[in-house]
């Protein structure tokens, strides 16, 4: 893969208030000559644990549909968090929140995932 992503959350923050607007910085390193990809960013909660597995994307945005360099400052991002659901967890389910960015491989690779786990109270 020509690319790797960090993300920084603004205040280094891993948790939040519902309703509460949630902002950072992605960050791509790639190597030298090769084109920055497509890059998405989603901010998303899923369920683990009995049952069927429930997700729900409350945020998503392409942050750049490729380019021939990353931008040094990264590319900003804020997103308002809804007031449910609330991480969770008990014995049978969890529920979680991510920061996801993906960045594109191109045809016939594996997209690149990254997740940045939050907390929701």
């Amino acid at each position: 893969m020509s690319a790797r992503a960090t993300i920084d959350l603004a205040g280094d923050r891993a948790s939040y208030e519902a309703g509460e607007e949630l902002a950072g910085v992605v960050r791509l390193t790639t190597l030298p000559g090769r084109p920055v990809p497509r890059v998405e960013l989603a901010v998303l909660w899923l369920t683990e644990g009995r049952g069927s597995t429930d997700t729900g994307v409350v945020h998503a945005e392409v942050l750049t549909e490729g380019q021939q360099e990353a931008p040094a400052e990264g590319f900003s991002f804020r997103a308002r968090l809804p007031l449910l659901p609330r991480s969770y967890r008990g014995d049978l389910i969890e529920i979680r929140w991510l920061v996801r960015v993906r960045c594109s491989a191109g045809l016939m690779k594996d997209d690149l995932i990254y997740d940045q786990p939050i907390i929701v109270r």
